[in-house]
């Protein structure tokens, strides 16, 4: 296998997403953290010079750090989410913790990886998952996507 094979990135991916499958709770779409996510790139960058002297002594508070990511995460990696039926879903609709539709928008995204971290963690780690936005090329190039 080449390089070229091992870190050729589906680009449409990276920018419009890939669905990560949550069974019966629903599927949320993400982009890539980095590579040709240029909004994420930006937001990161502002974090960092917003927060230089912090970052630099070591002294950001983690309530703050966590909340600055997940408003990153809200604006520029978790783009939708669905739940139901893969072929006909319900798109913009995941279950929420009273059972009825929560509705995709920027304070649910918030407020859903607020209050639950590991799900936050899952997603940060997937979004960095070189091999996630590969599969997509992998796809294509079998005719399935």
């Amino acid at each position: 296998m080449s390089l070229y094979e091992q870190f050729s990135m589906d680009h449409d991916a990276e920018v419009h997403g890939v669905l990560l499958d949550y069974g019966s709770a629903g599927r949320i779409r993400i982009a890539r953290a980095g590579g040709k996510n240029i909004k994420f790139q930006r937001r990161v960058e502002a974090f960092q010079k917003r927060y230089k002297r912090q970052l630099d002594l070591e002294v950001l508070e983690d309530e703050i750090a966590t909340r600055e990511l997940i408003s990153i995460y809200a604006d520029t990696i978790v783009l939708g989410w669905e739940s139901g039926d893969v072929e006909k879903p319900k798109v913009g609709v995941i279950p929420g913790p009273d059972g009825k539709d929560l509705k995709f928008t920027r304070d649910a995204v918030v407020k859903l990886l607020g209050d639950l971290p590991d799900l936050f963690a899952d997603i940060r780690n997937q979004s960095m998952q070189l091999s996630l936005f590969r599969e997509a090329v992998k796809q294509a190039d079998a005719g399935n996507s």
